[in-house]
């Protein structure tokens, strides 16, 4: 008898039929004040008639919205809207709606780090004159889910992928301010209409977690790079000779600090490789002095560019993004203590010198350059 009662199963299974797989989050601010959830929730049902092409047209997930005053209240909500329990293991990407963004995050972040079913790997974005239900609505080719389209998008889009984890450990620091991805819902004809949409700027924070601006382009690339994330790019660089497509790979930076008196400095060193997708000049880059003279070139254009960009981010936002104040915390701990209550007003003030080198190793070339006539070094 009693053997029958010890194999006599679980009393307190959890079976996967049981759960609703949270894939994706949206939080926005309403025009009332209140907060907005929106949950992406996958519908098993559905995954055969959508992969087995048997002419549905249903959708592999809904979304549900709540509204309150708080994060809990919310995830509440939209469990009472579904005949299973929620599971946020799965979830895939949390989208900010701007609007919120500027209004502040530190409630929100506050929910997220007390939260034990949060995976801290879970990829976050603001939405760029938008809000974040609207992503969850996009209705992919790629993927049934956007979430995971957004995640996806964010590692070959060249900004790398920025987790909820990286946003937390920023924020927590007194000597950088975090950032984030930004997606952007720009349909360029009816065919990409609630399909497509683009991650190409990042939205700067302030240390109240309030977006205060972004960049875009090539600015968002170089923020990147500084600040250690970014790892590589296709880049076109235009010389006065014509115009050079490369690869670069192996990115990496490193950053000196230095007390002068009460002058603060700061000297950035960009390094990495190229290589050569595209010549459009008439420069045999397969000659090492060609070559050397095109690196030095390049190089002094990207500093310059660097430059202009860190100096435009003191000026109009004032907010060090780039983890330059930790640098100054790792190398003069001591008088770390002295300023880190007044970073924000100081790091305009950093004078930052930027060197790159970065090497062109492949040229690309199966062939010599072909000279057209007239052009002085003639060869074939």
């Amino acid at each position: 008898m009693i053997q029958t009662v010890i194999l006599s199963g679980c009393w307190d299974r959890n079976e996967i039929n049981d759960y609703a797989f949270w894939i994706g989050t949206a939080l926005d601010l309403t025009e009332s004040g209140k907060l907005q959830k929106s949950a992406q929730i996958a519908v098993p049902a559905d995954f055969k008639s959508i992969r087995g092409g048997e002419g549905k047209s249903q959708r592999a997930n809904i979304v549900l919205t709540a509204t309150g005053k708080s994060i809990v209240d919310l995830t509440q909500q939209i469990q009472d809207k579904l005949p299973r329990k929620v599971f946020l293991g799965h979830r895939r990407a949390i989208f900010i709606g701007e609007k919120l963004a500027r209004n502040g995050l530190i409630d929100v972040m506050d929910q997220f780090t007390r939260n034990t079913d949060t995976r801290l790997r879970t990829d976050i974005f603001v939405v760029n004159n938008g809000e974040g239900r609207e992503v969850l609505n996009i209705n992919s080719p790629f993927n049934q889910f956007s979430s995971i389209v957004a995640v996806d998008q964010d590692r070959y889009c060249r900004l790398g992928d920025t987790a909820l984890r990286d946003v937390l450990i920023d924020a927590g620091r007194d000597g950088i301010r975090p950032s984030m991805p930004m997606v952007e819902i720009s349909p360029m004809n009816k065919q990409e209409k609630d399909k497509i949409f683009d991650v190409r700027s990042v939205a700067i924070f302030n240390k109240d977690l309030k977006m205060v601006g972004e960049v875009s382009g090539r600015e968002s690339l170089e923020l990147f790079w500084i600040k250690g994330v970014l790892r590589n790019q296709f880049v076109t660089e235009e010389i006065e000779e014509g115009s050079i497509s490369l690869y670069e790979s192996n990115l990496k930076q490193t950053i000196r600090t230095q007390f002068e008196g009460d002058k603060l400095k700061a000297y950035i060193k960009l390094v990495g490789t190229g290589r050569v997708l595209e010549n459009n000049t008439d420069i045999d880059l397969s000659l090492s002095a060609e070559r050397v003279h095109i690196e030095n070139k390049l190089n002094a254009i990207k500093a310059k560019r660097v430059e202009e960009t860190i100096q435009k981010l003191q000026t109009k936002f004032g907010q060090d993004v780039f983890g330059i104040g930790e640098e100054f915390h790792r190398e003069h701990p001591y008088r770390w203590k002295e300023i880190r209550n007044h970073w924000d007003d100081l790091f305009p003030t950093v004078e930052v010198a930027v060197d790159v080198k970065l090497d062109i190793e492949s040229t690309g070339d199966i062939r010599k350059r072909i000279v057209r006539k007239g052009d002085k070094g003639e060869r074939e």
